[in-house]
């Protein structure tokens, strides 16, 4: 019995990992992108991240064809000759002798005298100056950050034609999404952000480098910091990491709330991804 027992216990590894009994492939999740243009929000539906809403077109109401009215020709009215007036005689120059003016004494003006400033209006004049010119400078920024917003969001809209969803008609959502909300996890949207800046040569790849990186945004989508919590060891990841961050510092949209992220950025899924 011990010598069956031994037996089978060595033939039954041998027939697992013979061609008679096959493996099962494990079949790994698809990787997929996220669209910028769907809207962030903090429950998001069952759907896909990088489907898009369709835009229905508007109906445009053909307008009849007016046939134009026939315009009536007039008859052309004979000009009318006018007679030549009689030329006038010229008037004889009049003669005028130059009037002598006297001569007038010079006029001294009095010198103005620069009003008196105390130092309590010098300050103060000062202190309204330097607040005009702080306000000018928040003006600045701000339509700065507008324009930067703007081209943002046009470069997201572009890049956004370029993606398609390998389910059609799929709603806005998150594949593991269990809320009522059609848009994106802001997770997502933020590491597919940081992606879409980042540039990194296959040649440069070695091994299977992972990073992570805590990320703090505004409500505005403007990073306020950062720090890696853990960095690959791969100088090379870890430097073009930093610089997509330096790229991300302003989202093409705002955020619900602001918000704290904790992603991780594997060097394999970011080369895999489409």
């Amino acid at each position: 019995m011990l010598l069956v027992s031994l037996l089978l216990h060595l033939l039954v590894p041998i027939l697992y990992y013979s061609p008679l009994f096959p493996k099962k492939a494990i079949k790994k999740p698809p990787v997929y992108r996220v669209n910028l243009v769907n809207k962030i929000v903090k429950n998001p539906q069952a759907g896909r991240p990088e489907a898009t809403v369709a835009k229905k077109k508007p109906k445009v109401k053909k307008k009849p064809k007016v046939k134009p009215k026939p315009i009536p020709v007039k008859p052309k009215a004979k000009p009318k000759v006018k007679p030549k007036p009689k030329p006038k005689p010229k008037p004889k120059p009049k003669v005028v002798k130059p009037k002598v003016k006297p001569k007038s004494k010079p006029v001294v003006k009095p010198e103005p005298t620069k009003p008196k400033v105390s130092k309590a209006q010098e300050n103060t004049l000062a202190k309204r100056l330097k607040e005009l010119r702080e306000k000018k400078q928040r003006e600045s920024a701000e339509q700065a950050r507008k324009e930067k917003l703007a081209a943002l969001k046009a470069a997201a809209v572009a890049e956004s034609e370029k993606v398609d969803s390998p389910i059609s008609d799929a709603p806005v959502g998150m594949v593991d999404g269990k809320g009522d909300e059609a848009g994106v996890r802001a997770t997502a949207f933020v590491q597919e952000f940081i992606q879409q800046q980042w540039s990194f040569s296959k040649y440069q790849a070695v091994g299977t480098p992972e990073a992570e990186v805590k990320l703090f945004y505004n409500a505005e989508g403007t990073l306020l910091h950062y720090r890696f919590v853990k960095k690959s060891g791969h100088e090379i990841f870890d430097e073009s990491l930093a610089r997509a961050i330096a790229k991300s510092k302003q989202l093409s949209q705002p955020l619900p709330e602001a918000m704290e992220f904790d992603i991780f950025f594997n060097l394999k899924d970011m080369l895999d991804k489409p």
